[in-house]
């Protein structure tokens, strides 16, 4: 094959910037590939991270709302408790009355 014209020139020279054009465009397909693998591997981290996340403030919840409903049984006990002390107390001071003392009041006489 030789070069006769101008014109084959121009074809040698458009078949050569293809082939590297096609290199190029090769060459950056498989970095973009490798990019979006390695973005899914992210993304996937991401996701395991924030399902943990996300489960331990479930677990906290749950453990905020079993407390509140202990707390809350423990204070209605309570309160029912000192109430019955109150009244056995009332019964008890009714039962037993003891005699409030006399006072002696002296009167001046002028």
């Amino acid at each position: 094959m030789t070069i006769e014209t101008s014109k084959d020139l121009l074809y040698v020279v458009l078949a050569f910037c293809a082939l590297w054009l096609t290199i190029f465009l090769s060459w950056l397909l498989y970095y973009v590939i490798a990019l979006l693998r390695d973005t899914e591997t992210v993304v996937k981290q991401i996701k395991g991270v924030v399902e943990k996340v996300d489960s331990l403030q479930h677990a906290v919840h749950d453990k905020f709302e079993r407390s509140a409903a202990s707390l809350t049984l423990i204070a209605s006990t309570l309160k029912e408790l000192i109430m019955w002390g109150i009244q056995e107390r009332s019964k008890t001071r009714t039962a037993t009355k003891v005699p409030a003392k006399k006072t002696i009041k002296y009167s001046r006489s002028e």
